[in-house]
């Protein structure tokens, strides 16, 4: 009714207002902090129905624990060409930027090339009505172009490839699709929280203090939910056609942050820092919240705040497990 307020929306409700009765649904990456939160908000929507009308894949089949508690099966990715067709493809299997160091440029572009294939040929053989996949703010240069350079930026080269193929794929399959540049996010089911600026700070804080960020520079990152994201993806899928976007959130200088767990998390602990360098340049790793923020105005979806996102992300289990060396610079991780 005209004049009326739309009811507000969490990340659950705006999944099962988006999807269908008779949608199936295939999650990639499901061992991953996107791909159990994922599956957790298709449980929450869906209920016991969940078990029949979703399907996780991972590297491996077997049992996995959600950030809910709930344990599920996965299969191995492969078996997803061999399943029967999802209508709805979220995918978010992929090797992290990290494990770039650990396996060597050549091996990691062929591993993730081998994830991606095995994605693209779902698509192709299946035609789901919506696919999803990350990608991730790394496609980003300093200087805003897009990452070209497979050898100095693998991790950022690749996704610019896969935002182009799967996009490619998407609209050959008469598919609505969307992609996220993923940057800075929260929420249970952080993996390897001592990879994040937020999981460290979470940690550190939970030892009892002080927070320490090393950096001589102002850092600054904007934050927003996972399960955000996935559901603001799937909605723009279903909705727009195609649409590749940054995500948003609450922008926050890390000195800021730190406060903000140290109040939630650590009961006032304390907060160590260097002075800043007279002549320090800020890194800033934010994307362009536009498109973000009118994805959630128009799906009518409350963005959790601050505070909130915090206290989420403290529910990962083993955050005091832990602890960090640094958090300096922030090991933005990708959803995988």
């Amino acid at each position: 009714m005209e004049g009326t307020e739309r009811r507000r929306l969490t990340p659950a409700d705006l999944l099962a207002a988006t999807l269908s009765r008779t949608d199936r649904v295939a999650v990639t990456g499901a061992s991953g902090w996107f791909g159990k939160t994922a599956l957790d908000l298709l449980f929450d929507a869906w209920g016991a129905q969940a078990s029949e009308r979703v399907a996780g894949y991972a590297s491996l089949g077997r049992d996995i624990v959600l950030p809910s508690g709930r344990v599920v099966p996965v299969r191995a990715l492969p078996e997803l060409l061999t399943d029967p067709a999802p209508t709805v493809l979220l995918h978010f299997a992929y090797l992290t930027r990290d494990r770039t160091a650990e396996l060597g440029v050549a091996e990691f572009v062929a591993r993730n090339a081998q994830i991606s294939a095995t994605a693209l040929e779902a698509i192709r053989r299946h035609r789901p009505r919506v696919v999803v996949t990350a990608s991730s703010g790394a496609v980003y240069e300093p200087d805003g172009s897009l990452a070209h350079d497979i050898t100095t930026n693998p991790y950022g080269a690749l996704k610019v490839l896969d935002e182009l193929a799967f996009a490619r794929a998407a609209e050959q399959a008469s598919a609505g699709w969307a992609i996220p540049r993923v940057f800075s996010v929260a929420g249970p089911g952080m993996t390897n929280p001592e990879r994040y600026a937020l999981g460290s700070m979470i940690a550190m804080a939970r030892a009892g203090g002080p927070i320490e960020i090393r950096s001589s520079r102002p850092v600054f990152r904007s934050y927003c939910g996972v399960d955000e994201t996935i559901a603001l993806a799937l909605s723009a899928a279903s909705h727009t056609g195609g649409v590749v976007f940054d995500t948003g959130g609450r922008v926050v200088e890390m000195a800021e942050l730190a406060k903000a767990v140290a109040r939630s998390v650590g009961e006032g602990c304390g907060l160590v820092r260097p002075e800043f360098s007279q002549f320090a340049e800020a890194d800033r790793y934010i994307g362009d919240p536009a498109v973000y923020t009118r994805l959630a105005r128009d799906a009518a979806l409350t963005l959790a705040d601050l505070d909130q996102l915090i206290d989420a992300t403290a529910r990962t289990g083993d955050m005091e497990l832990r602890l960090p060396s640094s958090t300096g610079h922030s090991q933005i991780s990708d959803p995988a």
